[in-house]
């Protein structure tokens, strides 16, 4: 049984609160005059290596450019269903409801995050313009240009956050703390190796710098995170979504209670 198993718990101000000054802290730091050098010269250094890794290696180039089209995030999400999948199949039957009500919870609340927070407020409304890596760093590859038969997103001028990094950090944290790190801990650990590769083909091709990740993705994730776990939010969502289920298949039982007597 791992934490999201036990009963409703009260508000954690203590933690929501420290989650937002991290999330403060490390959001502001981007645009402090010493720590926004710092990052630029981070932001550069990271990019030159991972994309200088492309030059003159075909392959090695299309298999990052298969892992940043489209239809890759299908395939992405399958793996993350698989994750949770496995992480209800864990639990006893009279659980696994429950824990189907929590994935789908978070899957509507990271679908919410993303365009309402990532797309509308930091993007739309706010409007901060950042232009990508490949737009500011000269001699690097562009996949769109190496391999152009394929439908690869290699810049852009509004790249702070970064939509695929906000939803692998906030799958993973949601992972880890619905599973726990015992006794199936290696799930955990599988989950956020797999929430990392999420976040790099967008990293080799050039349409995020490294700190749209860690910054923009990772200071929305810990502030969201905070509000679903250290407030009511989580265990009555879950709960309205438990309940709505419990109802189907009451009402389903009954139906054919019904037929089955005639």
């Amino acid at each position: 049984m791992t934490q999201a198993d036990l009963s409703p718990r009260l508000w954690n101000l203590k933690i929501l609160l420290l989650c937002h000054v991290l999330a403060a802290l490390l959001f502001s730091s981007l645009f402090l005059p010493f720590t926004q050098h710092l990052w630029e010269a981070l932001d550069i250094a990271f990019f030159k290596w991972i994309n200088g890794s492309l030059h003159d290696r075909p392959r090695w180039q299309l298999f990052w450019a298969l892992a940043n089209h489209k239809l890759a995030d299908w395939v992405e999400d399958l793996c993350v269903l698989c994750f949770f999948v496995a992480y209800v199949r864990q639990a006893t039957k009279g659980l696994r409801l429950q824990r189907v009500s929590q994935l789908i919870f978070w899957v509507i609340y990271i679908g919410a995050i993303i365009y309402y927070v990532n797309r509308l407020i930091l993007t739309k409304h706010w409007n901060i313009p950042r232009l990508s890596p490949t737009l500011v760093v000269d001699g690097c590859v562009r996949l769109s240009q190496e391999i152009p038969w394929l439908s690869i997103k290699d810049g852009s001028s509004k790249s702070f956050p970064g939509d695929h990094g906000t939803t692998a950090l906030l799958f993973a944290a949601s992972f880890t703390y619905l599973a726990g790190w015992r006794p199936k801990w290696h799930l955990s650990f599988l989950a956020s190796l797999y929430a990392a590769f999420l976040c790099l083909p967008r990293l080799f091709t050039g349409a995020h710098w490294l700190s749209d990740v860690l910054v923009g993705s990772g200071s929305i994730t810990l502030v969201f995170v905070a509000w679903a776990y250290c407030t009511p939010l989580f265990e009555k969502a879950t709960h309205c979504i438990h309940a709505f289920f419990k109802g189907i298949i009451w009402l389903k039982n009954r139906t054919l209670a019904k037929f089955s007597s005639s």
